[in-house]
């Protein structure tokens, strides 16, 4: 499907979101839902201990099989098992993110200090050297190159840690968190509530995660699913990055900070009742653990390394506990690009299979739609078939989709949202469900009975979506399907009509109309 950064969007007319990308705007209007909240678990209590010394400590990283704690205080420590640690000397500077990657660790600073980076090749030595200066917040290595972000909205990339290009500057965005995982990174905003993406670390795109300036403190990679975090008490899961649902989890007081571990998600945040552990296996429901500690009211960061999670402490103060239990791959990754047909009031799909089938195979699909009347689902068997058909749809109507893959652990974190209009006649056309609007009011434009060749392929070429005056494009949804959603522009009467060109065949929509009215 294709995707189009909100940056680069067309004008006159104000287009919100194209293709199948509608899932916020869906939240607003109530046709999805967040699933179930955190569950609370009996208070843990963990014995603390100050290994680390006097002096500043930020934060915890996972890098190279070690786990390394990044002081302000000219030292450094390092664990191969979380619990027994070697506090080294290095340069002085406010280190804050570290990263390992062509034979070679990095940390960056968090300040604007001239020697804003050091490397070592072992962990264990240290030498500073000049980078780019920035309050660096979160730095992965991926598709051969180290990337950096900073909450002064940089962006930079180096292929051996020690040369860096500046790629990106938007100083909207105060980047707080990165992370890598299905071929991509993923960045996420705490002050537009939006999330970043690129594929090579180079070129990036921004959408919003939910609301307007929800702001997000953390993001992971697990099970195949990235994983928010926001102090606005929400956790957030996209498989890449462009659609996202939201579920609640224990409101902070803290930003929370969160770590892949053991097949699932840890966070740390302090809440209205202190300290908190929270844990998800794919984002979506959660446990909340409150920690009691009498030593320490508010954790920093949290890390893991194997089985074992690690608590950090400004002061130095460490806790660390061993998830007990089968600690291996488990839950599959979710269903590939669901795609599917509409007939009058029913939808089918075929599931493209999960990339990871995690512990064991997958043996199951469940379909959700949601949308008027409630929620309708359906499930298929672990094959690429149109067979899991669900009816008693309302034309006309947008419904959001999602597929959750099962095994015997438990289901997978659901697919992106997608979006489904089922008609009553698959044929080309182009129509609002608004025909009448104020000027500058919001109306939807929809284009649906767009046509597949005999293997179910949507054509490649775009389609030429005609809105007055002004020509749109957009490349077909899973379903076969357009969606813009536009603010009208000055009164008057806007014709609407598609074409496109599919397997040699031209095809073009009667032309409808919508009334703008001042």
């Amino acid at each position: 499907m294709s995707r189009i950064p909100r940056h680069s969007l067309p004008s006159p007319l104000r287009v919100r979101r194209l293709g199948g990308v509608v899932a916020p705007l869906l939240l607003a209007l109530g046709l999805a839902t967040p699933l179930a909240g955190a569950l609370s678990t009996p208070p843990l209590s963990l014995p603390v201990t100050h290994p680390l010394g006097a002096g500043h400590w930020t934060r915890l990283d996972t890098a190279g099989g070690e786990m390394f704690a990044l002081s302000t205080s000219g030292r450094l420590a390092t664990s191969r098992d979380g619990r027994r640690w070697r506090v080294l000397t290095t340069p002085s500077g406010d280190w804050n993110v570290l990263a390992y990657g062509a034979g070679r660790f990095v940390a960056l600073s968090a300040n604007g200090q001239s020697l804003s980076e050091m490397t070592s090749l072992d962990g264990h030595s240290w030498s500073a050297l000049a980078a780019p200066i920035g309050p660096w917040t979160g730095l992965q290595y991926g598709e051969g190159r180290f990337v950096a972000v900073s909450r002064a909205g940089q962006f930079m990339t180096s292929t051996d840690g020690l040369h860096w290009t500046m790629t990106w500057i938007r100083s909207q965005f105060h980047t707080t968190s990165l992370a890598y995982g299905a071929g991509r990174f993923v960045a996420v905003d705490a002050h537009d509530g939006d999330d970043l993406i690129s594929v090579n670390g180079v070129n990036w795109s921004f959408y919003p995660i939910t609301g307007v300036a929800v702001p997000w403190s953390s993001v992971s990679f697990a099970n195949g699913v990235f994983v928010a975090l926001s102090p606005a008490g929400l956790s957030a899961t996209s498989m890449l990055g462009y659609d996202w649902v939201t579920h609640p989890v224990p409101r902070g007081e803290t930003p929370p900070r969160a770590t892949s571990v053991c097949s699932s998600v840890v966070g740390v945040e302090t809440t209205s009742s202190g300290p908190t552990v929270v844990r998800s296996g794919v984002g979506d429901s959660w446990s909340a653990t409150p920690l009691r500690s009498s030593e320490v009211s508010s954790w920093t960061d949290v890390a893991g390394l194997g089985r074992v999670v690690t608590l950090l402490g400004a002061r130095g103060a460490l806790a660390t506990w061993t998830i007990p239990g089968y600690c291996g791959p488990s839950l599959p990754s979710p269903p590939r690009d669901v795609s599917g047909n509409t007939e009058s009031g029913q939808v089918w799909t075929y599931q493209h299979p999960s990339s990871d089938g995690g512990g064991a195979g997958v043996d199951r699909y469940v379909v959700t739609l949601r949308g008027p009347g409630g929620s309708h689902s359906c499930i298929a068997a672990p094959s690429y078939e149109p067979h899991c058909l669900i009816q008693g749809l309302a034309n006309n109507h947008p419904y959001t989709l999602t597929t959750v893959a099962h095994n015997r652990f438990g289901n997978s974190a659901p697919s992106d949202p997608e979006w489904v209009v089922p008609v009553a006649h698959w044929t080309l056309a182009t129509w609002s469900p608004t025909p009448r609007v104020k000027s500058g009011s919001p109306f939807v434009v929809y284009v649906t009975g767009i046509l597949a060749n005999s293997e179910g392929i949507y054509p490649a070429a775009p389609v030429s979506v005609h809105v007055g005056s002004t020509t749109l494009s957009c490349v077909p949804s899973p379903f076969g399907e357009c969606r813009f959603s536009l603010l009208a522009p000055a009164p008057g009467r806007l014709a609407l009509w598609s074409s496109y060109t599919g397997y040699g065949v031209f095809y073009r929509s009667a032309t409808t109309t919508v009334s703008v009215t001042p």
